[in-house]
Formats: C-alpha cells, sequence, structure tokens
C-alpha cells in the first residue's frame, strides 16, 4: 500500500510541475498555424476570363460563336447577313508554384461544353531561372502572337495565318528555354527549343518523329520606349496517306506516283517585332510578323492537321495531307491609346496566300485564293478587370474567273463568285471580364 500511495504521489507531483500555457502562447501557436497555411495556399493562384459577345456578319462571313453558317436559320436579309451570339473564351487557370517550378492546368468553359487549354509542368534552375524545362500540353514557341494572351490581344482574334498553320494554338511537347542572365551584355536574349507531336491538342503522341519549333528573341526596355525581334522555324512532317503526291508546275496542279504513307516535310519560318513608345498622346504600339514556308495540305484545305494525321489505312480523300503548298503570309498591328482616355484605337492589317505558285485566273481552286485583311476597332478599358471590344474585319479575297463551281457551292444553294470580292465581314462586340 504505501508503495502505490508513493507512486501516486510522485505521478501526481510530475503533473503539477508541467507547464501550463498561458492564453497567449496558444494564441501564437495558432496565428503560426495559420501562417503556415497563408504561405502554402500562397503557392497556388487561379485566374482567368470570360468573353461573351455578338457577331454581325456578311453572308459568307466566319464566325467564332453560334452555328455554322452553313446552317444559317435567321437571315436579316436576302443578302444572307446574319448574327450569332455566344461565349467566346471562358478561361480558368490553376496553377501550383514552388521555388523550382510549376503545373499549370487551364480550362475552357462555355455554352458549347468543358475542354482543356495547357496541361504542364515547368521547372527551372533555382538560382538565376536561366535554364528553364516545360512538358505537357501548352503554347507552340513560333513567333509572337501565339504566346499573346487572347484576353491582352486587340483583336477579337489572332492573324488568319496562325489560326490556319496553328490550330489551338497549343501542342503536346517538350520544350527547353535558355534566357541571358540579367544584367549581362547579352541580357534580354532568350532561345526556345522543344519537340512537338504536330497534331494540336485533340490527339495524343502518336509515334512518328516529332516535329522541332525553335524561336529565338531579344527584347531591349528603356524608361518609356522597348521594342523586341524575334526568329522562328518549324520543321516537322506530315503523313501522305495517299499514293499520290500533288505539287505545282507552271502554274498547274501536277501529280506523281510515291508510296502510301510517306511522310512529306512541313516547313515554316517566321519574323517578328515589337515597338512601343510612351509619349503625351499615350502609349503607342506597332507589332508585326512575316511567314513563309511550305505546308503539306488537303486537296480542299490548307490548314494544318489537329487530330492524328498518321493514322494508318485513313481511306477518305478529303484527310490525304498530299498538295504541297507554298505559302506567305502575316500581319501588322497599329495601336494607339488615345491622350488620357480608356480609349485604345486599333488598326491591323494580315494576308494569307497559301498557295504562291498559282496567281489570278490560273486559281481553280478556291483553297488557292489569297486573301487580305483589314480590321479597325476601338477597346474601351472600362475597369481593370472589365473591357468592351469593337471591331470590324473586312476581308477581301484574290480574284479568279476559273474556280469551279463544285468547289464554291455552299449549302444553303447560292455560289461564292471569286471573280469579284465575297461578302465576308464580320463585326465583333465583345464583353470581357478578367480576373
Amino acid at each position: 500500500m504505501a508503495g502505490l500511495i508513493s507512486a501516486s504521489s510522485l505521478g501526481a507531483f510530475a503533473q503539477a510541475e508541467e507547464p501550463v500555457k498561458d492564453s497567449i502562447q496558444v494564441m501564437r501557436e495558432d496565428v503560426d498555424a495559420a501562417m503556415s497555411n497563408i504561405k502554402k495556399l500562397q503557392k497556388l493562384k487561379i485566374s482567368g476570363y470570360f468573353q461573351v459577345q455578338s457577331e454581325f456578319a456578311q453572308e459568307w462571313g466566319s464566325t467564332k460563336v453560334g452555328g455554322t453558317t452553313a446552317f444559317q436559320a435567321n437571315r436579316d436579309s436576302e443578302k444572307g447577313n446574319f448574327h450569332r451570339f455566344g461565349i467566346r473564351r471562358g478561361r480558368v487557370k490553376i496553377a501550383w508554384e514552388e521555388k523550382m517550378g510549376t503545373a499549370v492546368f487551364q480550362l475552357d468553359i462555355t455554352e458549347n461544353g468543358v475542354g482543356f487549354k495547357d496541361a504542364y509542368v515547368k521547372i527551372w534552375d533555382p538560382w538565376k531561372k536561366i535554364v528553364t524545362l516545360t512538358g505537357g500540353v501548352f503554347d507552340r514557341p513560333f513567333g509572337d502572337e501565339i504566346s499573346y494572351s487572347s484576353s491582352r490581344r486587340e483583336s477579337p482574334e489572332r492573324s488568319q495565318v496562325f489560326q490556319t498553320l496553328f490550330p489551338d494554338e497549343r501542342d503536346l511537347g517538350v520544350m527547353l528555354t535558355l534566357a541571358a542572365p540579367k544584367g549581362s551584355v547579352v541580357e534580354g536574349l532568350k532561345l526556345d527549343a522543344g519537340l512537338f507531336c504536330g497534331n494540336g491538342i485533340r490527339r495524343s503522341e502518336h509515334g512518328r518523329m516529332s516535329d522541332f519549333i525553335a524561336h529565338l528573341k531579344y527584347d531591349k526596355k528603356w524608361s518609356k520606349i522597348s521594342f523586341g525581334v524575334g526568329a522562328s522555324m518549324y520543321n516537322g512532317k506530315v503523313n501522305n496517306g495517299d499514293t499520290l503526291l500533288f505539287t505545282v508546275e507552271n502554274a498547274a496542279w501536277t501529280s506523281k506516283d510515291v508510296e502510301r504513307n510517306q511522310l512529306n516535310k512541313r516547313q515554316y519560318f517566321g519574323f517578328d517585332a515589337q515597338f512601343s513608345v510612351e509619349t503625351s498622346w499615350g502609349i503607342t504600339n506597332i507589332r508585326g510578323e512575316y511567314l513563309w514556308g511550305t505546308q503539306p495540305s488537303t486537296p480542299g484545305a490548307f490548314n494544318s492537321p489537329r487530330g492524328n494525321p498518321n493514322t494508318y489505312g485513313m481511306t477518305a480523300a478529303a484527310d490525304f495531307f498530299s498538295h504541297i503548298r507554298s505559302f506567305t503570309g502575316g500581319h501588322v498591328y497599329f495601336i494607339q491609346d488615345i491622350y488620357k482616355t480608356p480609349i485604345t484605337f486599333v488598326f491591323k492589317y494580315g494576308y494569307l496566300n497559301p498557295n504562291t505558285k498559282i496567281n489570278g485566273n490560273d486559281v481553280r481552286n478556291r483553297t488557292d485564293i489569297a486573301n487580305n485583311y483589314y480590321g479597325v476597332g476601338l477597346l474601351w478599358k472600362v475597369t481593370s478587370y472589365i473591357r468592351l471590344q469593337a471591331f470590324y474585319d473586312m476581308v477581301v479575297n484574290e480574284r479568279s474567273e476559273n474556280v469551279s463551281v463544285s468547289t464554291s457551292t455552299a449549302a444553303n444553294g447560292r455560289d461564292r463568285d471569286y471573280s469579284k470580292t465575297v461578302p465576308a465581314n464580320v463585326f465583333t462586340l465583345r464583353l470581357q471580364y478578367k480576373f
């Protein structure tokens, strides 16, 4: 009994000796725990923007929201003008950033459903961020306009040459970035180079040789002036799928026999330049790009593949990337803030010639028709997160007397007469909210 009393007495004495936390200490521990959680949350960044717009188009205008032109049900007049309304982009970007890297996932949410735009991991050296490695689905490193965010761009859409050659802007691949150290003689010089699948974000990797894309860029900034110049190249291949290869000789299409599923060269080159100056009238921006190269394409479309073009067993001739076209294209922006107002004036010129070896009346396929694009618009920055945009796009096509009726007849029974300018202008009114 004495032993039990002694043991319990010692236990009670030891318990009495334990320090009792006061309210201030408890509060400090709670604050430290809360700060730790806040620091973790600071690694998570959520951003995005929402664009809703109305489009008013002439009969053959190409709209980005609503149904397709071929199924117009609400004609404004006998000339075929029509109206579309919808959500152009609904982006939500989620990023988690650590000391040496970040993971990014971006969704696109519209009335047509939910899709993803970005899904990639980026890591860099922890010292000066000179070397960066990116892998996943992300913007292709060609030129300036692809990586220029749609939330900042002064026209509703990218230039036609980029929409055609780089559908969806993104691709599955891996990229190495080398940037000159800050404070060095070559500060502002950066090289992006990577290997990509070459078929956009619609399909997975297909096991053939990857396409190589590179962009070398130099930027320089002073207090009120900045400029940049860059050069790009794209070197890849596209599966033919046919036993014929079509090329242009003496302004006419000719064919020769080849092995089925041979890989046709897909090669682009480009130069880009940007200039900005701040004056008493506001900020003036001038940007431009010029592209040229070789595009394997289908008989009736110049566009790059948006799926897997190398799947064997294709049977439809429309899927054969058997027509080799030499192209040129480009654009120029002139953007001027209007004095001290929140209004900005925008002028844009672009062009795309999908086949430089056939011109004028030698053109017999509307896919080979060249187009000039003129655009004027106004931007109203209502607040730092709300922007209203009004933009009018005008399309002037190359004229040809010999485009066949079979390639210019649409589902509504009307022909596009390429002996004159086809009515295809579009007016866009867009409201954007950015967070």
